[in-house]
């Protein structure tokens, strides 16, 4: 009996796999951790605490009342804790939001109280 012959692949692996340098660049390309989606780069959010990248219209965030303060110290959703104590409440409904910087706080912690 004659061996089979070798296997061939009818794909052409070149056009499968990037080049290198496209690679690299798409390996730091930053896309949304909510969406998906790497467009609207001048609308993201970058998390001070985990690095996750978000569009600040899928965080809720309100990034155009936001200062460069805001911004840089920035926390995402899973994130989010009060800015006050650093810590997350046993009953999240107690954070509340502020609808100007996107900062959280326990309101059992404010002075004065609510």
């Amino acid at each position: 009996l004659a061996s089979p012959p070798a296997p061939e692949s009818c794909v052409d692996f070149s056009e499968l796999w990037p080049s290198p340098v496209d690679a690299f660049y798409a390996a730091w390309m930053e896309c949304c951790f909510e969406c998906g989606s790497s467009g609207a780069a001048d609308a993201m959010l970058f998390c001070v605490d985990c690095g996750e990248a978000y569009h600040s219209f899928c965080a809720n965030a309100p990034i155009h009342s936001m200062t460069d303060w805001a911004v840089s110290g920035w926390r995402c959703p899973n994130c989010k804790v009060c800015e006050i104590t650093g810590d997350v409440p046993e009953d999240e409904n107690k954070m509340l939001v502020c609808e100007m910087c996107d900062r959280a706080f326990n309101f059992t912690e404010l002075d004065p109280p609510l």
